[in-house]
């Protein structure tokens, strides 16, 4: 899976978000705010990853379980498919 827009992920005013860029922000008019862990996460899903990876990622990076980070991770998932930013 990844994202299914191009991104740019930039600090604004002390927060991370990611904005749509080129014709992708005709499809994608808003920007994303991102705490670290979800910027980490962003950035793995430039490239085709699966959810394993992004969790062995996360436990190499983080002080935290893979259970844990497999609950966080599908959660952030889930709503990033709400909104329709995946390609499956």
């Amino acid at each position: 899976m990844k994202l299914k827009y191009n991104f740019i992920v930039r600090e604004v005013a002390g927060q991370s978000v990611a904005l749509a860029v080129g014709d992708d922000n005709k499809y994608f008019n808003g920007m994303i705010k991102l705490n670290s862990v979800g910027e980490f996460i962003f950035k793995l899903l430039e490239n085709d990853t699966s959810v394993d990876e992004i969790v062995s990622k996360i436990t190499d990076t983080y002080d935290v379980s893979a259970e844990d980070a497999k609950v966080s991770v599908e959660k952030y998932l889930t709503v990033l498919r709400q909104n329709d930013l995946l390609f499956e």
